[in-house]
């Protein structure tokens, strides 16, 4: 007897029918959609009328990306880790003065443009992320459509004014471990505060100017001879 090759594959069996036709009454689809319809009129619209009522935007929405000029020290990260190569910036060198006499000087960069095209933008926030000196913030305005996509490249004017816009960062964490920032400015501040305390409080001398010896050097112990105008012998009676 020869045994099935593996590929043979046995026909399965028809699935038994239930024998009982599928009634379908006449009209139902309708009135399930009449349904629907009723229920949903009941309901209160939940339809914004933009632009005349602005939508409640959540905190942490992907608007634009605004520019804190301040901050930027022009070290290109964010235009070099930018996938779409989206960020225009311009720079030159100054020279800057030694603080100190003596000191050396300086070059520092100057920013002179600072571009981002948002119709290549694809809003990933790597340029935010990566940013060591906190200079770009994510801003929750959207307003900002053109009929000309050669104009949605905006300038560090038009980035600079969406930094207003940024909400403020959210509270910290009442159990988390203070800042060494925070905790190394507040310490100064104390012993700042501390000092101005006791410089305040510190007594003033009521002594009168007349009285207060003219010099401090140490004083001669020797015997005192009495001064021009004095005329009383000093040993009593003549």
């Amino acid at each position: 007897m020869s045994r099935p090759s593996p590929d043979h594959h046995t026909p399965a069996a028809p699935a038994a029918s239930s024998g009982r036709p599928r009634l379908s009454i006449p009209g139902s689809g309708l009135a399930k959609g009449l349904a629907v319809t009723l229920r949903t009129m009941t309901r209160k619209t939940v339809t914004q009328q933009y632009p005349d009522a602005q939508p409640e935007l959540p905190p942490r929405t992907r608007g634009v990306i605004g520019l804190f000029e301040e901050n930027c020290t022009v070290c290109m990260l964010c235009a070099r880790e930018c996938p779409d190569w989206c960020i225009y910036i311009d720079s030159h060198k100054e020279t800057v003065p030694p603080a100190a006499p003596g000191g050396r000087e300086r070059s520092r960069n100057v920013l002179d443009r600072f571009a981002i095209d948002f119709s290549l933008c694809m809003y990933c926030g790597i340029c935010i992320e990566v940013c060591p000196f906190d200079a770009l913030f994510w801003s929750p305005e959207f307003e900002y459509a053109e009929t000309d996509i050669h104009e949605l490249t905006h300038e560090r004017d038009k980035l600079r004014e969406w930094m207003w816009t940024v909400p403020a960062p959210p509270a910290l964490d009442p159990a988390a471990e203070e800042p060494k920032e925070i905790a190394a400015a507040r310490k100064t501040a104390e012993k700042l505060a501390a000092a101005a305390r006791a410089e305040s409080t510190k007594p003033e001398s009521t002594e009168p100017l007349s009285t207060r010896p003219e010099s401090t050097g140490p004083q001669s112990t020797g015997p005192k001879f009495p001064g021009p105008e004095s005329t009383e012998p000093e040993g009593g009676d003549a």
